[in-house]
């Protein structure tokens, strides 16, 4: 099988032809038709097996399809009203992809703006713990399509009203064994009942034994 023949974006199949990649990992292989027709997904994959690509290029195809924005979306999201203080309007993600670590959600975005080459109008930020607050300011001020956070730090934001999940469509629980092992849970259970319960759900763990399989 190759990755044409998952009926990917075109615009797609050209990033990854440039990156080398032909062939799907058996891990792609099976979760782009699932995530492409729509199900929720749970997934028990390893390091190093193609995870990152088995839930971003089905997402990105489906953001692609999406018509692209009406407004100017270089244009920070603050606006000045007369006699005013400049107000924030919140960050309206379409996906969400929760991680438990800086480094892996370093490398999620990197993946996504490596595959989104030609799809400029799809933006990726990342919220993380350690970045300065002015920079997540003006991350959150380009209202990306896709967010890419550790927990802790999403949480803040969610709380102080800098993000509006009403039109959120997918969320991705990255290396779920890994969050829960770090305590995540409460700010987990917090976050997903902050999203529509439309959204297509996928989560991707080491293992689904557990309290990763309650």
């Amino acid at each position: 099988m190759t990755f044409a023949e998952l009926g990917l974006h075109p615009a797609l199949l050209e990033a990854l032809t440039v990156s080398g990649y032909t062939q799907p990992t058996p891990v792609q292989a099976q979760a782009i038709p699932a995530m492409l027709a729509g199900r929720d997904l749970m997934v028990s994959s390893q390091t190093g097996s193609g995870k990152t690509a088995a839930f971003m290029l089905p997402a990105l195809h489906h953001l692609a399809e999406l018509p692209p924005p009406a407004f100017d979306s270089q244009v920070p999201a603050q606006r000045k009203g007369r006699g005013k203080a400049p107000r924030f309007q919140p960050a309206t993600p379409k996906m969400l992809v929760l991680a438990p670590t800086r480094e892996l959600a370093l490398q999620v975005t990197a993946a996504a703006e490596k595959y989104t080459g030609k799809l400029r109008h799809i933006k990726t930020v990342a919220i993380l713990g350690g970045m300065p607050y002015p920079k997540q300011m003006e991350l959150l001020g380009r209202n990306p399509e896709i967010l890419v956070a550790t927990p802790g730090r999403l949480i803040d934001h969610m709380e102080s009203g800098k993000i509006d999940f009403s039109n959120l469509q997918m969320l991705v629980l990255d290396e779920a064994d890994r969050m829960l092992d770090m305590g995540f849970i409460d700010d987990i259970e917090k976050i997903i009942a902050a999203t529509p319960e439309t959204r297509q759900t996928m989560l991707f763990s080491a293992t689904l034994d557990g309290v990763v399989g309650e």
